[in-house]
């Protein structure tokens, strides 16, 4: 998922430079974080830039990895999700040369604002239409949102790769599909640790997510701040 310079023409890598900029300057207006949630984005920084650097042999002679961009944007919300992802992607490349520092836009792009924005844009879209209860409803939903996430953040990748004729041997009909066939098992896996991250949480540490921009739509932290109201006194 960590494009290397070289492999990505300049024109794409402009444009992600272009993209990824704006949502840096709108997730910096615009992140609020509770006391709670800032030793957990730390956490969450820290354990996915561990998990990121285990890659798994996938088909053919690819490998792949956890993204964690569902778990931490459905936590902290996007905006800090995406600063999130941003450190831990940007701490990579200069460290251990993973992912080009020429291409970092492109790969925060696809990583950090797909891998992170579309996992929560799924969920509370799936929220409002079945607001699902606390059980299988809820993580099928955090499921669903977390595996899409991956698979549309890998198939971005491809098709930068694909819009990028600097080899003969990647295309739109080659990067594409191979990225999506590896990432739909690796989406499997995303979701799940995903799911079981959040209901952790939700049974050790509910006030954090009860902070969540995202996770505070649930329906039961909404009877939940409901039931806080004081009644109304008529005179």
């Amino acid at each position: 998922m960590h494009l290397p310079d070289g492999l990505v023409s300049p024109i794409v890598t402009i444009i992600g430079f272009l993209l990824t900029i704006i949502f840096w300057v709108v997730c910096f207006k615009k992140v609020k974080l509770s006391e709670q949630q800032v030793p957990m984005m730390g956490l969450l920084t820290a354990l996915f830039f561990a998990a990121m650097m285990i890659n798994f042999p996938l088909l053919g002679p690819t490998t792949a990895h956890l993204l964690g961009g569902a778990a931490i944007g459905l936590i902290l919300g996007p905006f800090a999700g995406l600063i999130s992802m941003s450190i831990i992607l940007v701490l990579q490349a200069l460290l251990f040369g993973d992912g080009g520092l020429l291409v970092l836009g492109v790969n925060v792009l696809n990583i950090g604002v797909i891998g992170v924005f579309i996992p929560c844009i799924v969920f509370l879209a799936l929220n409002k239409l079945f607001k699902p209860k606390l059980g299988f409803g809820l993580f099928g939903t955090i499921f669903i949102s977390a595996f899409l996430g991956d698979l549309l953040a890998a198939i971005a990748a491809g098709t930068a790769v694909g819009l990028s004729p600097l080899s003969p041997w990647y295309g739109l009909s080659i990067a594409v599909p191979a990225m999506a066939l590896n990432h739909s098992i690796i989406g499997a896996a995303e979701g799940i640790v995903t799911v079981i991250l959040i209901a952790t949480l939700l049974k050790l540490r509910p006030d954090v997510l009860e902070k969540s921009p995202i996770l505070s739509k649930l329906s039961l932290f909404q009877n939940k701040t409901q039931n806080k109201e004081p009644p109304h006194v008529q005179t």
